[in-house]
């Protein structure tokens, strides 16, 4: 993974393999941790990113697969709180501060997703059930 290694560039590079500059987001706190380890590596952030990024997708995605079991083992955790806690809730006759975590919980959600509200009929605590887990 050094700088002048262009195995993972690829075959369609565009006009003379000419790189175009990119953004990406990343919070201070990552992007220090980001810089260090490139670092330790004589590379710069940039340089480890790009070099990271083409890997991973060069290893077919086998590191999305080894999150998988992760990411599915936290979902499970959150709908077996998240159940727990709407019984709670309304067994102690909270329905209404239910409402409007859920409806809360629906805008930030849209919003994340960028897309628009979806319209919603009735009373909410009912419907916030948010099913049976993922089967296994």
């Amino acid at each position: 993974m050094d700088g002048g290694n262009h195995e993972t560039e690829p075959a369609e590079a565009g006009k003379a393999g000419r790189r175009s500059p990119h953004s990406i987001r990343f919070l201070d706190g990552e992007w220090d941790r980001i810089e260090a380890h490139a670092d330790g590596r004589g590379l710069t952030g940039p340089e480890f990113v790009r070099f990271a990024t083409l890997e991973a997708m060069a290893d077919g995605g086998a590191a999305g697969h080894r999150l998988a079991p992760l990411i599915e083992t936290t979902f499970r955790a959150a709908h077996i709180m998240v159940t727990k806690m709407r019984t709670e809730m309304l067994g102690e006759g909270r329905e209404d501060e239910l409402d409007e975590l859920i409806e809360g919980a629906r805008e930030y959600q849209d919003r994340l997703l960028e897309r628009e509200p979806v319209e919603r009929s009735g009373g909410v605590h009912g419907s916030a059930d948010p099913g049976p887990a993922p089967a296994q």
